[in-house]
């Protein structure tokens, strides 16, 4: 017994000692500046729902409602802090990383386990997937690790499939691809060894728990008139993003999908030669669906590859070469699988990818200097982006100028501004590219500067997009009053 507890005693410990080498990776970025545009972004929108606002009418951006959420929740309980920010990041990371050793555990062995959860803290802590930035799919991965959890710990009953299909919907209230680790489930239950009528029954059981994170979501928008403004923000507009894939289109979406076509047929094809379809088949479908996530737009952001990593980290610690017969059907699958993820890992990542290790290294070394002095903090900041110090100045200058809390409209990509002033933006676009995007944009930005008139305006040099109607705005209600930096500051005509 004494020998048992002892055991158990030091498989803790190193559980802790995973989770606080995670925590140690993750530290640096509890102090970085207020710099990342879709952190900006989503601060900006987090913030007008704290005063009241309502997404997609009076703050808008192009992802489904739970980010803003989020930031709003944070932004309540803590005031508007990249410290506490990226503390509660950290504590969602540490999180995932407990639920995927409690995978590990139930499917590839304790010891594996571990590996798998310091791969994962290892992995999602690197710049090489912005990991250190509180993105969607940071936030995202828990609710899908929960959900494989829960459904692996009941043996995939109707209770443990309904709580899953409600933890993935709301991962796809993070980020609309988060919707493809369901179909995993689904496959996975429809490859075991269940009747077609179970299969059915546990379908509806998954679904059911789905569509009901939406049908809450829909009501809500429908009481305010918004449900069409809800799917446009959040749906229809990502068609923007799925237009900017490189070249050879065909060639780059068959290559999407061939990873997670192959594992079903090599799903079926062992159901049907009578092999028993393990839970190593579902961290297969786990992870192709997850890269399917993470091509699906064929944008090239580091970021993307988050959603691919909890299932990533797991089939890595599982890896056992011995006694592993190479059968022609497994190196079938495994050339349909690994070369479409090769190809569009180099294609669509390879910056990230040959920078990365570079990248981190200079992460460090940049915090070290600051920790140490040898830097300043303006040159700490320009480390990360060159705006930083000028979005720092002009809340400077706003305070000085009576401008904090008061309306405040940015014709620009500092969208940070908004929530570092407690700004009320007068129109619900808090970035400038986001009004060429969206139908009459331009109009609606002048219409509500005209109805609710900002005290003062910004506009850096840098800015996206010109119109004539905001520089006649500017001409007839509007003085510039000072230049900071690389940006313009127009205050009201009294």
């Amino acid at each position: 017994m004494k020998s048992l507890l002892t055991k158990l005693e030091r498989h803790h410990l190193l559980i802790f000692v995973v989770l606080f080498l995670t925590f140690i990776f993750r530290f640096p970025s509890l102090f970085e500046p207020f710099w990342y545009g879709d952190e900006g972004i989503f601060a900006a929108v987090g913030r007008n729902l704290n005063f009241g606002g309502v997404l997609y009418q009076t703050a808008w951006d192009n992802k489904p409602p739970m980010i803003y959420l989020t930031y709003a929740g944070i932004f309540s309980m803590f005031g508007v802090s990249m410290f506490w920010l990226r503390l509660v990041t950290i504590v969602v990371v540490l999180a995932t990383s407990a639920v995927i050793y409690e995978i590990g555990n139930m499917t590839i062995g304790k010891h594996r386990a571990l590996i798998a959860a310091f791969i994962f803290g290892l992995i999602t802590s690197f710049r090489l997937v912005e990991g250190n930035l509180a993105l969607t799919e940071i936030f995202m991965i828990l609710p899908i690790s929960l959900a494989i959890w829960i459904a692996i710990k009941r043996n995939f009953d109707y209770v443990s499939l309904f709580a899953s299909g409600v933890l993935i919907s709301v991962a796809s209230l993070y980020k609309q691809v988060g919707a493809f680790e369901a179909a995993a489930l689904g496959i996975y239950v429809l490859l075991q060894k269940d009747s077609l009528v179970g299969f059915i029954k546990k379908g509806f059981a998954l679904s059911l728990g789905f569509v009901v994170p939406y049908a809450i979501t829909i009501g809500y928008f429908a009481s305010k008139g918004l449900v069409s403004d809800y799917i446009f923000g959040a749906y229809t507009y990502y068609k923007i993003y799925l237009n900017e894939s490189p070249q050879y289109a065909f060639l780059i979406n068959t290559a999407k999908y061939l990873p997670v076509v192959s594992t079903v047929f090599y799903g079926l094809w062992k159901k049907f030669k009578g092999v028993d379809v393990g839970y190593n088949h579902l961290l297969l479908l786990w992870l192709s669906l997850s890269l399917l996530g993470s091509y699906f737009s064929g944008r090239t952001y580091g970021h993307y590859l988050v959603q691919a990593v909890p299932a990533l980290s797991l089939l890595l610690a599982s890896i056992n070469l011995k006694g592993v017969s190479l059968s022609k059907e497994r190196l079938l699958y495994a050339t349909l699988f690994l070369l479409p993820v090769l190809f569009l890992t180099r294609l669509f990542f390879s910056t990230f990818i040959v920078n990365g290790p570079v990248s981190q290294a200079k992460y460090w070394v940049n915090f070290s200097q600051k920790v140490t002095g040898v830097k300043t903090l303006d040159e700490y900041n320009n480390f990360f982006d060159t705006n930083v110090n000028t979005i720092m100045a002009l809340s400077d200058f706003l305070k000085m100028n009576g401008g904090y809390g008061k309306s405040i409209y940015i014709w620009g990509d500092f969208p940070w501004l908004y929530a570092m002033m407690d700004a009320k933006n007068p129109s619900r676009y808090v970035t400038s590219f986001h009004v060429f995007g969206v139908p009459n944009g331009q109009e609606e930005v002048v219409r509500d500067l005209v109805d609710k008139t900002p005290l003062y305006i910004i506009k850096p040099q840098t800015s996206i997009g010109h119109f004539n109607e905001l520089e006649n705005l500017l001409g007839a209600k509007y003085t510039l009053q000072a230049k900071i930096n690389n940006a313009d500051v127009y205050a009201l005509i009294k």
